[in-house]
């Protein structure tokens, strides 16, 4: 994450656009109140945070990743091949 000014974001926009691009780094641009900061983030990390969200949003979803996640971690999965 890296906070950067109005002006130097205005200067030096298509830099820091880039960058977001290519590294999936975010960056904020504080305003007058800090609570009203912008952030900018690629579409990439953006999809990624959404799909988070909505595979989160449920408590059957949330269980369901648990128990995946405790298989992992106990070496409980089965080999799968795509045909």
């Amino acid at each position: 994450m890296k906070a950067v000014t109005m002006s130097a974001l205005r200067a030096k926009m298509k830099h820091y656009f880039d960058l977001v691009t290519s590294s999936m780094d975010v960056i904020i641009v504080p305003r007058k109140n800090d609570e009203d900061a912008i952030v900018i983030m690629s579409i990439k990390e953006y999809n990624a945070l959404k799909e988070t969200e909505y595979l989160l949003s449920t408590k059957a979803n949330r269980k369901r990743l648990e128990e995946s996640i405790s298989q992992l971690e106990k070496d409980e999965t089965l080999p799968f091949q795509f045909d």
